[in-house]
C-alpha cells in the first residue's frame, strides 16, 4: 500500500506492488471490487467503490463502467506528454519506507518490474511482458513457481532473473536486513526458501505458513546486479546498496527494466524519460519524450494545464480545481473513486499522544461531517465518513466499525468527560496533564494541498475547545512519516487489491508502514490469522474484528474515501484513472497522441 502522499499508500503517499502507498495525488489496501451493481458515471449511487459519485467527460465518460478500456485509441509515432505530479522526490527506492510515495511511484514505478499489476477495475493481473507464468503448484507447504520471460532484461542487457527476486525478498523479510526499513514485510517474512533454476529464469518460493495474498509480492523489483556493485546483496552490503538505490537518481546503466528510462532529473522540477531501447514488452512506446512535472502548489496546476505546460494531471481534487478544469477547451476529466482514503494519524512517540485516553478524546471531538462539508463534499456527490481501516464502501467485507466508537462524531461533551475522567486539568481552557504540562502538538499537511490545509484548520479550531493548542505545519514530500517528525498528520493510503497484506503493512508494528508506532498484538494476531485463510467470509470476519481493535487504539481516524481526479487533453489516448497504488501510469507504454 502506498502513501498518497496512494500505503501506496502509499506516503501520503507512499508504492510497491503489494504495498501501501502514502498518497498525494489521488490510501489501506483492499480486495478486488466488491458487491453492488455499477450505477453508471455520475450517478452518485450504487455500491461499487468505482462508480458512486463519479463523473467523466469526453472519452472519460464511461470510465466508471468500462474502467480498463475507456479513452482507448490508436497512437501515432512521436510526441511528448507532460504529466503533473504533486510531490517532490524524497528518495528513489520505492521499497524503502521513507520513499514509498505514490507520486514518485507514478513517475518511476514503471522502471521497476512487478509480477502482478493492479488494473483500473481494482483487480490484479499477471504482468505478461515480464512473466510467462506465476502459479501456486502446491498447498502444503504452499509453493509458488514464477517463470520469467527469457527476453526480459534491464536496460544494460542484464537478464531480469532470480537474483532480482532474491534481492527484494532479502531486503523485505525483516530479518536478513533488519535496518533496511522495507515498505512492507507482508509475505516476505513467511518465506521458507527461495531458489532459482533454468538459468535464473525460474523462481521457486516455498512458504513457512500459507500466504493468501502471494500475488501481491515482488512488485517494483530493483536491479540486483547494480546493487552488487554498490555495496552488495548480502550481509552489511545489502543495507548499503538498498540505501544507495534510494539516494541515486536511476539514470545509471541497468536502472530500468521497463518501457522508459530516465534521461534527466531537475530537482523539485521534473523527471524526463525516453523509451528504453532494450524494452522487451509487447507494446513499444510511441512517445519521443515523457515528462513528470512536479507541481506542489495546487493553485498552479490549473494554469499549467490551461497554458499547455502540462497535458495531464492526476490531482487531489478541490472545488476550485474541478470547476476550473471543467471549463478548459479540449480537456476532458474524470472524478473517480477507488482504493484511496484520507485519514488523520497520530504519532504515539509524542510525549502526549502516547496516552490512548487523550487520543480517544481528540478523535471524539473531531467532526468528520464538518471536515467533509469543508472539503470533498463541495464537489463529490454523496461523500460520507469512512467507517473502516480495512475496506472501502462497496467492497465485500465493508462494515462501519468507526461510528459506534464515537470517534469522528464531534461530541465535545463526551471528549471533555474522557479527559476529565483521565485526570487532565484545564479542560476547555488550557489543557494540562496530571504532571502540569500544557498539551500542544502539530497538525502536518501537504504543502499546497487546499483540502488537507482545511482539515488541519478544522482540527485546530475544534481542539481549541478542549484547551489544546495546535500549530499547523506543512510538508513538501511527507518525509516526516519516515523520520517520525510529526505529531498529528493528514494523508491518504493508496491501496492494492490485497486487503490482508495491506493491513499487515500498515497495522503490524514491524510491517513497514506503521509510522506512528501503534502496538496492538491482538489486532496483529487477527490480521495474521486472516492472511493464512482462503475462506473470504472468514477473512472478512477476522479483518472486521481487527478493525474494531484498531478503532479502540484511537491511532488513526478514517475520514473519507478519497475522490481521484484525472484531467488530460483530448488528443491523449490510453491514459485513464487507476485508483490503486499503481496509478494511471500502470500502462504508460501505451500512452500516446492520437
Amino acid at each position: 500500500m502506498r502513501v498518497q502522499t496512494g500505503k501506496t499508500l502509499i506516503t501520503a503517499v507512499a508504492a510497491i506492488a503489494l504495498a501501501v502507498t502514502a498518497c498525494s495525488s489521488s490510501g489501506t489496501s483492499s480486495s478486488p471490487s466488491g458487491s453492488g451493481s455499477p450505477s453508471g458515471s455520475g450517478s452518485g449511487g450504487g455500491g461499487d467503490p468505482r462508480t458512486a459519485g463519479t463523473k467523466g467527460t469526453g472519452t472519460f465518460s464511461n470510465c466508471a463502467t468500462a474502467p480498463n478500456d475507456c479513452n482507448k485509441g490508436t497512437v501515432k509515432p512521436g510526441g511528448t506528454i507532460t504529466y503533473g505530479i504533486e510531490k517532490t522526490v524524497a528518495g528513489w527506492n520505492l521499497n524503502y519506507t521513507p520513499s514509498n510515495v505514490f507520486d514518485v511511484s507514478e513517475a518511476i514505478g514503471h522502471l521497476f518490474p512487478s509480477v502482478y499489476i493492479a488494473q483500473p477495475d481494482l483487480k490484479p493481473v499477471l504482468n505478461t511482458d515480464l512473466m510467462v507464468s506465476a502459479a501456486q503448484t502446491k498447498t502444503s507447504p504452499q509453493t509458488i513457481v514464477y517463470k520469467i520471460k527469457p527476453n526480459a532484461v534491464w536496460d544494460d542487457g542484464t537478464p531480469i532473473n532470480f537474483a532480482d527476486f532474491k534481492y527484494l525478498a532479502d531486503a523485505s523479510d525483516g530479518k536478513t536486513c533488519p535496518k533496511c526499513e522495507p515498505s512492507t514485510t507482508a509475505g516476505y517474512s513467511a518465506i521458507a526458501s527461495l531458489k532459482g533454476s533454468n538459468g535464473g529464469k525460474t523462481v521457486t518460493m516455498v512458504m513457512k505458513t500459507p500466504f493468501a495474498d502471494w500475488q501481491g509480492m515482488f512488485g517494483y523489483m530493483y536491479p540486483a546486479h547494480v546493487a552488487a556493485k554498490h555495496g552488495g546483496t548480502s550481509g552489511a552490503g545489502l543495507l548499503t546498496s538498498f540505501l544507495w538505490l534510494d539516494k541515486n537518481v536511476p539514470t545509471y546503466p541497468g536502472a530500468s527494466g521497463g518501457p522508459y528510462t530516465i534521461t534527466k532529473y531537475t530537482k523539485d522540477t521534473a523527471i524526463e524519460e525516453a523509451p528504453n531501447p532494450k524494452w522487451y514488452g509487447a507494446v513499444k512506446p510511441s512517445l519521443t519524450k515523457l515528462v513528470f512535472r512536479i507541481i506542489t502548489d495546487q493553485t498552479q496546476e490549473f494554469p499549467a494545464l490551461k497554458n499547455g505546460e502540462i497535458q495531464s494531471v492526476y490531482a487531489q481534487p478541490n472545488a476550485d480545481l474541478v470547476t476550473q478544469t471543467t471549463g478548459v477547451q479540449n480537456v476532458q476529466s474524470y472524478l473517480g473513486k477507488g482504493l484511496i482514503w484520507e485519514h488523520l494519524s497520530f504519532n504515539e512517540k509524542n510525549q502526549f499522544l502516547s496516552d490512548a485516553k487523550l487520543r480517544t478524546a481528540v478523535f471524539t471531538a473531531i467532526d468528520r461531517n464538518s471536515i467533509i462539508a469543508r472539503t470533498v463534499g463541495q464537489f463529490a456527490k454523496g461523500a460520507q465518513p469512512l467507517g473502516s481501516h480495512i475496506y472501502v464502501p462497496g467492497q465485500a467485507g465493508y462494515k462501519d466499525n468507526t461510528t459506534a466508537s464515537g470517534q469522528g462524531s464531534g461530541d465535545l461533551t463526551k471528549a471533555k468527560k474522557i479527559l476529565t475522567d483521565a485526570g487532565y486539568s484545564g479542560v476547555g481552557s488550557s489543557l494540562k496533564t496530571k504532571a502540569g504540562k500544557a498539551v500542544t502538538f502539530r497538525c502536518t499537511y501537504s504543502a499546497g494541498n487546499t483540502n488537507r490545509q482545511q482539515i488541519c484548520e478544522v482540527v485546530q479550531a475544534t481542539l481549541k475547545k478542549l484547551g489544546i493548542s495546535i500549530t499547523l505545519k506543512t510538508t513538501p514530500d511527507l518525509s516526516e512519516l519516515g523520520s517520525g517528525n510529526y505529531d498529528l498528520i493528514v494523508f491518504a493510503w493508496v491501496g492494492t487489491p490485497f486487503v490482508v497484506a495491506g493491513a499487515q503493512q500498515i497495522y503490524e508494528l514491524k510491517g513497514g508502514a506503521d509510522y506512528g508506532a501503534n502496538n496492538d498484538p491482538s489486532a496483529e494476531a487477527l490480521i495474521n490469522k486472516a492472511a493464512t485463510s482462503t475462506d473470504q467470509a472468514k477473512v472478512q470476519d477476522l479483518m472486521n474484528q481487527a478493525d474494531v481493535k484498531i478503532n479502540a487504539d484511537a491511532y488513526e481516524l478514517p475520514l473519507f474515501q478519497k475522490p481521484t481526479y484525472l484531467a488530460a487533453y483530448n488528443n491523449i489516448v490510453n491514459l485513464r484513472d487507476n485508483a490503486t497504488n499503481f496509478g494511471p501510469s500502470y500502462n504508460v507504454q501505451t500512452w500516446g497522441v492520437k
